[in-house]
């Protein structure tokens, strides 16, 4: 990272960290309602939090969001599946989606966004923790259970040079749709033009743009993995459509 990048850096990180604060103390005396019942009643901090970072620290330029209609209405439970291209997915979604998402257990330690995230729903986990991941799989469908909606990543981690990963891990995938969870199919660009995954600093006024396709219902399938499959199918069907395969 340049000395110009880091200079940019530190101004746009205690920005967001002020703004994920001042939501956060929203947020704070819901912390005594139980997990699973607080998170309908603070989607807004989060989802507010989410876009005033995106708008006033990151300085995108334009959200273009298509297909919000798809989201079955806030209670209701749903899982967004997405594709994973930058920091800026988890923001995004977080606010059109009202959706947290299943993380890394580093986000957790963000300043003052890492526990706001966590009073909203969020699930974190040590990827290299077999049994930590079981764990958070659980907590996500305890959550999902209780109408509290929720998005992942099936690539895992961030992609490297803007196409799809060959290789998905659809297991939450199909232990939601066993718990009769619908699937919203969502695609997402841009958000790698704001902070490249190379993380050489921060691009302002950028555009991204955010599509959710028609939630798909378990009942309409033969099996919770041909739903599953289905629904990253469409995900890469939508990013194929927008940028050719």
């Amino acid at each position: 990272m340049t000395l110009l990048n880091l200079a940019l850096a530190i101004p746009t990180s205690l920005i967001a960290v002020a703004i994920a604060s001042f939501f956060l103390v929203l947020a704070a005396p819901f912390a005594l309602l139980p997990r699973g019942s607080r998170e309908k009643w603070i989607w807004w901090t989060n989802a507010g939090a989410s876009w005033a970072i995106l708008k006033f620290a990151l300085f995108v330029r334009n959200i273009e969001v298509l297909g919000r209609e798809n989201l079955p209405e806030y209670g209701q439970p749903y899982l967004v599946v997405c594709n994973h291209r930058g920091f800026c997915d988890v923001l995004t979604l977080i606010w059109a989606a009202r959706a947290e998402g299943i993380s890394k257990r580093m986000v957790l330690y963000f300043p003052a966004m890492g526990l706001l995230g966590y009073l909203g729903g969020a699930v974190f986990f040590d990827r290299e923790d077999h049994a930590d991941r079981m764990r958070a799989k659980q907590d996500a469908l305890f959550l999902l259970q209780r109408g509290v909606p929720l998005h992942v990543y099936p690539e895992g981690t961030r992609t490297r040079d803007g196409r799809l990963r060959s290789k998905v891990a659809l297991g939450m995938l199909v232990a939601a749709s066993e718990a009769g969870i619908p699937l919203v199919p969502a695609a997402i660009w841009g958000t790698d033009d704001v902070i490249p995954p190379s993380n050489k600093g921060i691009r302002y006024f950028q555009d991204i743009r955010l599509h959710f396709s028609e939630a798909l219902a378990p009942e309409d399938f033969d099996s919770s993995q041909a739903h599953a499959e289905a629904a990253w199918e469409a995900v890469r069907a939508m990013v194929e459509d927008y940028e050719g395969p």
